[in-house]
């Protein structure tokens, strides 16, 4: 077995490796830098091809104003202070680079029926991240080797990390040795093994919420941890969504959950739908159903919300179910039809009549009932009603290796590992809550960076931002 001479080996053909390679060549044009992707060309960019990737910025590319209060906030202030502020410097950078390589960047109003204002993305969404970087690496001489994993990191006497070991798709082992390798291989949420390891024993019954997060299998977190690195981030929590348990659609997103109430198996409420906005509360809430509802739960709502526009906050190719009366609902759902029939009465009982205004929290709350809703509390009493069977999809876990603010993996001493970074989501950052539309931008951001330095490891001058 020949060894393979490289300056930068990145593991990973998501935003963040991608981004890492492209800025590498941009910086460093006679570098020689390859691309591990386990999967297919076909198959390639983990959960960045499926994702929306909105980002939590202006149009002009400028940070929202509650960016790093929201960041440190959410993480009840255990998210490094010095990411959080390097990221939102990052990020108008991040995107004008963005749009320089051939990705625009639109405004565009996101899946949540209280936003009040539209978030930036890119045209066509993750898709196009991944496939206009992947061409313009090649354009630049990178390489992307497809059907290949990464299993183990090379280091030398003094722990520097200057190679990959890996096997190809006919399992004929391969190494590549680089003075820089940066992991950006995703986080665990394709194996049910670290799932039940971290999240406990039925951490398996969690799918990841599109075919991108099924190649996402911790070798990253593993090899790691191997060289000695130190994590970060909550491991036994995660990001989910709730979305539509009749159809294999990717982020077949049900964000309704507000305005009507949501029982389990055995048609009883068990979390307050209306605790807050969508947008603050639908990762709190999938998890609940993961947690608390056994994995599955239910939608129930009336005819106050379907006269609404829900287009943009129910993504699911398949209609609701439909009955004229709460025990006929109950059949369709297999439910107990006198148990939903009760809780929807005391649950009526405790709301209070009037229209329903979806747009904005409007402190109607239940009176006297366990769990409470404290808003959107109307009586569901306008049939046809209506029902969407909903679980908990999984779209990627919170821990992984300890970074610092420039993108090195640091070890238990807390001290950087010669020549190895981490970027995107096996860089372990988020605790408690995500902040949401940071992830994809942490990743490109995160992963310039990290191409930048592996240039100016091989003594190569960086070339200027946009270039």
């Amino acid at each position: 077995m020949s060894d393979e001479q490289l300056d930068l080996v990145v593991v990973g053909s998501g935003a963040g490796g991608l981004a890492t390679a492209l800025q590498f060549l941009q910086s460093a044009p006679s570098g020689r830098v390859v691309v591990l992707e386990r999967t297919s060309k076909k198959e390639r960019g983990g959960n960045t091809a499926w994702t929306g990737a909105f980002f939590r910025l202006e149009e002009d590319g400028t940070p929202a104003p509650d960016f790093t209060t929201r960041m440190s906030e959410l993480s009840k202030g255990k998210t490094d202070a010095a990411i959080i502020s390097r990221l939102a410097e990052l990020a108008q950078p991040t995107m004008q680079w963005l749009n320089h390589n051939g990705v625009a960047t639109k405004s565009d109003i996101t899946y949540f029926l209280t936003s009040k204002g539209p978030r930036l993305m890119p045209a066509g969404g993750g898709a196009s991240i991944v496939e206009t970087l992947s061409a313009r690496i090649e354009e630049l001489g990178g390489t992307i080797e497809y059907g290949v994993t990464a299993q183990d990191l090379i280091q030398d006497g003094d722990g520097s990390v200057n190679g990959v070991e890996a096997v190809d798709s006919s399992n004929h082992p391969r190494r590549f040795l680089a003075r820089t390798v940066v992991l950006a291989s995703g986080g665990f949420e394709g194996s049910a093994a670290l799932l039940d390891r971290y999240l406990g024993e039925r951490g398996h019954e969690l799918s990841p919420i599109a075919p991108g997060g099924r190649s996402n299998k911790g070798e990253g977190l593993e090899m790691g941890i191997r060289a000695g690195a130190d994590t970060d981030g909550q491991f036994e929590r995660f990001h989910g969504e709730p979305v539509d348990a009749r159809t294999r659609c990717a982020e077949a997103l049900v964000m309704v959950y507000p305005y009507g109430i949501l029982v389990d198996h055995h048609g009883k409420r068990f979390v307050d739908e209306g605790a807050d906005t969508p947008d603050n509360t639908f990762e709190s809430v999938a998890y609940r159903i993961w947690r608390d509802a056994d994995q599955f739960a239910y939608v129930i709502a009336d005819q106050k919300l379907m006269r609404h526009n829900i287009a943009r906050a129910v993504l699911t190719d398949r209609d609701p179910e439909t009955a004229e009366t709460i025990e006929a609902l109950a059949g369709r759902l297999d439910l107990d039809p006198e148990a939903l029939a009760d809780t929807v009465a005391t649950y009526n009982a405790a709301a209070t009549a009037g229209p329903l205004d979806v747009t904005t929290l409007d402190g109607v709350a239940t009176q006297g009932l366990e769990p409470p809703k404290s808003n959107w509390a109307r009586p569901l009493d306008e049939p046809p009603y209506v029902a969407w069977p909903v679980t908990c999809a999984i779209t990627f876990t919170f821990g992984g290796l300890k970074t610092d603010e420039e993108a090195r993996v640091v070890n238990r001493a807390g001290e950087p590992i010669p020549g190895l970074y981490a970027v995107g989501e096996i860089a372990g950052i988020y605790h408690h809550k995500y902040p949401g539309a940071t992830s994809v931008l942490r990743a490109l951001a995160f992963g310039r960076l990290a191409g930048k330095t592996a240039a100016q490891r091989i003594g190569t001058s960086v070339a200027p931002a946009l270039q």
